[in-house]
């Protein structure tokens, strides 16, 4: 975990910044998932005939589980959220959230005040790293109700 919750000298706004890394926060899951990948490649490769149906299988489930797999940080502060990656940066602000809904692994920053699917697409996702409490409690002091 890699979390800390600092004050900034100059304005005073209070922030918390982790990096969310599942692959090494999970390692029997890594392994699992990394078998499952491997094992269905494997399949694809023999049941095609041909190695490059393989290497295409795994390479578009890695980029499926690209979150699983590659680092990504994020930073809370007085106006919002920013969720940095190797793929950009998503930026959500206070005002534009409208519920929230947490699980094991996350939370869900939604734009709708009620459940609804488009909110996975129009959202923002935050995952925990061994800091859920923190997170949730730094969310719902910042957003309307």
């Amino acid at each position: 975990m890699n979390s800390e919750m600092e004050t900034s000298d100059s304005t005073g706004k209070e922030t918390l910044e982790w990096v969310s890394f599942p692959m090494r926060e999970r390692p029997k899951a890594t392994v699992a998932l990394v078998a499952i990948m491997l094992v269905s490649s494997f399949a694809a490769s023999v049941m095609m005939g041909n190695i490059w149906w393989g290497i295409i299988g795994l390479a578009l489930l890695f980029l499926s589980m690209w979150n699983f797999f590659l680092p990504v940080e994020f930073v809370m502060d007085s106006t919002g959220v920013r969720k940095k990656s190797p793929f950009g940066t998503e930026v959500k602000k206070w005002e534009e959230v409208r519920s929230i809904v947490p699980d094991a692994n996350g939370v869900l920053l939604s734009p709708f005040k009620e459940p609804t699917r488009l909110a996975k697409f129009r959202g923002l996702s935050v995952q925990y790293s061994g800091n859920r409490e923190e997170v949730l409690e730094f969310i719902r002091a910042r957003i309307r109700s």
